[in-house]
């Protein structure tokens, strides 16, 4: 467990480290597309923490963080499945037993926070981007958002978090 705490740690540590740079970029193109890398390192950093902090929460346990392949690539399109396959990402493994223990509503909340917690990252980038850009680099970053929440609303059902947390309230 103190690995899995660890790890989440230094997840959090590396995008809090990448966000402060984007304080250091001028404004304009290198800040915009900075921001855009921002976000989408957000969307990957917040995942695994949100189902640690909300699966601890409800009981679920967790014996390790590992690289791992994402469910993701079942639902993408042949040309994408290749690339997705080969990508590493971050793996929360839970512990059978403990996840068993936990209330459907419970094990539903777990799975859908990696989703809702990565979406809601890229919007609150977004957010603040407006406060700080000019409008075609902030309007840049709003357009990741809505195609990150897209990606998510369209995949994310069919092979993703949003498709576990289904099954376990319709079992």
């Amino acid at each position: 467990m103190k690995h899995v705490v660890a790890g989440l740690v230094l997840e959090l540590i590396a995008l809090a480290g990448i966000l402060l740079l984007s304080l250091g970029f001028p404004s304009g193109l290198s800040r915009g597309a900075y921001v855009v890398f921002a976000q989408l390192m957000s969307t990957y950093l917040v995942h695994c923490p949100a189902h640690f902090v909300v699966g601890m929460a409800v009981g679920v346990r967790f014996r390790e963080l590992r690289l791992g392949k994402t469910s993701l690539a079942r639902a993408l399109p042949n040309k994408l499945k290749g690339l997705a396959r080969r990508l590493p990402v971050l793996t929360l493994v839970s512990d059978k037993s403990s996840l068993s223990k936990v209330s459907r509503r419970g094990r539903a909340a777990m799975y859908v926070s990696g989703t809702v917690s990565s979406a809601a990252s890229a919007f609150a980038i977004a957010a603040a981007s407006t406060l700080v850009e000019e409008p075609p680099y902030f309007l840049l970053s709003w357009a990741v958002a809505l195609a990150y929440l897209a990606f998510d609303l369209v995949f994310s059902p069919k092979s993703g978090d949003l498709k576990r947390a289904r099954a376990v309230l319709e079992a």
